[in-house]
């Protein structure tokens, strides 16, 4: 990828959204398609999209509250209001969006709320507002984490997350590609934040998970197949309760199959959108 500060449609700052500052890049010129990133990294995650969609669509990734550059004050707030205050700030009326894990939480529950806005939804190892079927792993996963949290362990509780979600639950080492492993770690480690539980998000209600159904937009769900196996069970409902959508799997991928497999992943969802858009 290039140095995208050097393209002619660089664009960076800040969207005023409900008290905070949220930063954003864009660039590229056409249909606006809008990338919101996990909650294990930040807007770095999209560096193998940004400048490669950027030469077909006007292309928007930015910072969730609290992650990266972007600010988290001790005020109410939700993701998709955040993620209307930047589209108004940069006057784009319609998008295309692709969010990742929380990112497509937020996605979904903005496509509900303004479906008049949304252009296509691709979802990537995507949450979905109300879910809360855990398998017994899972949820032993997470009382490990806040032991090792409350303890003081920072470091054992961050490589944890790091494994079950960047290399993904009982994947041998010998599969990961070693320079996708060392950049996923290092964004997740600049954004991990035991603080940023205390700020939960306004949720939507009712949650998005009994209204699937609504959203009418074209609709893409793509989740790799080494991802927790909640987020493959998500997917699949996802893919059968949205009207019309369709399922992708990337294989040998965990939560960030864009990072860790980009070729495959710009080729699927350039197909997508270049048939949507």
């Amino acid at each position: 990828m290039g140095n995208l500060a050097t393209r002619a449609d660089f664009k960076s700052g800040f969207a005023p959204a409900d008290g905070a500052k949220i930063y954003f890049e864009s660039a590229g010129v056409g249909p606006a398609v809008v990338f919101i990133h996990s909650g294990v990294s930040d807007r770095r995650m999209w560096d193998p999209q940004f400048d490669y969609f950027a030469d077909r669509f006007h292309v928007v990734r930015y910072d969730l509250r609290g992650f990266g550059k972007s600010e988290m004050p001790d005020l109410p707030y939700s993701n998709r209001a955040d993620l209307g205050k930047v589209l108004q700030f940069l006057g784009i009326e319609k998008a295309a969006l692709v969010g990742c894990s929380m990112g497509g939480s937020a996605a979904i529950d903005f496509t509900l709320e303004n479906p008049e806005r949304v252009l296509a939804l691709l979802t990537v190892g995507s949450g979905v507002s109300g879910w809360n079927e855990w398998s017994d792993e899972g949820i032993r996963h997470w009382t490990e984490f806040m032991r090792l949290a409350k303890a003081g362990e920072i470091e054992r509780a961050r490589e944890l997350e790091a494994v079950l979600w960047l290399d993904g639950p009982g994947r041998e080492l010998s599969r990961i590609d070693p320079t996708y492993r060392r950049r996923a770690r290092e964004i997740h480690k600049d954004n991990f934040s035991l603080a940023r539980e205390a700020h939960p998000e306004e949720e939507l209600s009712p949650p998005a998970i009994r209204r699937l159904g609504e959203i009418r937009c074209p609709t893409l769900v793509l989740v790799g197949d080494s991802d927790l196996p909640e987020i493959v069970t998500v997917a699949s409902y996802l893919a059968k309760e949205i009207p019309g959508a369709r399922l992708a799997t990337v294989a040998n991928a965990a939560h960030l199959p864009n990072l860790e497999h980009p070729d495959e992943f710009n080729a699927i969802v350039k197909e997508f959108l270049t048939a949507m858009l």
